[in-house]
């Protein structure tokens, strides 16, 4: 694929969790997500995998255990939990600011529900915003019970950006 070709899809998200087995299980039970690839656990001294683990990874990280989910669009997560150095929550989880992801977000037609199930679930939500007059938008921001992001949009990404679109 060439540039002139288009935009190039999303394969998957790397999120990083304290606790990989309760990721797996609450990202499926709150979002519907499936398991790809189970847990494994890598090393930077695997012979086959850890000279290219470490160069990815970064010098300090020795040990750690990933699995792959995957949503309804066929989109991953690759979820991480860092055993050598252990994992750590962010300095300042609000800190939006500060470069780099942070969040994710999915398409589900009834927001309110959803976030529901996410707080029934350990995670926060706001409250469902609808800002757009005269449109059918909604939105929310919650975490997980591991601190990270998710956003809930009640339409599809394109649908709901074009009310950005200046006349």
């Amino acid at each position: 694929m060439t540039d002139a070709e288009g935009p190039r899809p999303i394969s998957h998200v790397g999120v990083s969790v304290p606790d990989l087995d309760r990721a797996i299980e609450w990202y499926g039970a709150v979002l519907g997500f499936r398991v790809v690839t189970p847990p494994a656990e890598m090393h930077t001294t695997d012979p086959q995998l850890g000279a290219a683990l470490a160069d990815m990874m970064g010098s300090r990280t020795r040990r750690f255990r990933m699995a792959h989910v995957i949503s309804g669009n066929g989109v991953g997560l690759q979820l991480f939990e860092y055993l050598d150095p252990p994992a750590r929550p962010a300095a300042d989880p609000d800190a939006y600011w500060e470069t780099g992801f942070f969040h994710i977000c999915v398409t589900d037609p009834d927001p309110e529900t959803l976030a529901q199930r996410i707080v029934e679930h350990g995670g926060t939500a706001s409250r469902v915003w609808r800002q757009i007059p005269d449109a059918p938008y909604a939105a929310a921001y919650c975490r997980d019970p591991f601190g990270n992001v998710i956003e809930i949009n009640s339409h599809g990404y394109e649908e709901t950006r074009t009310f950005l679109e200046q006349p």
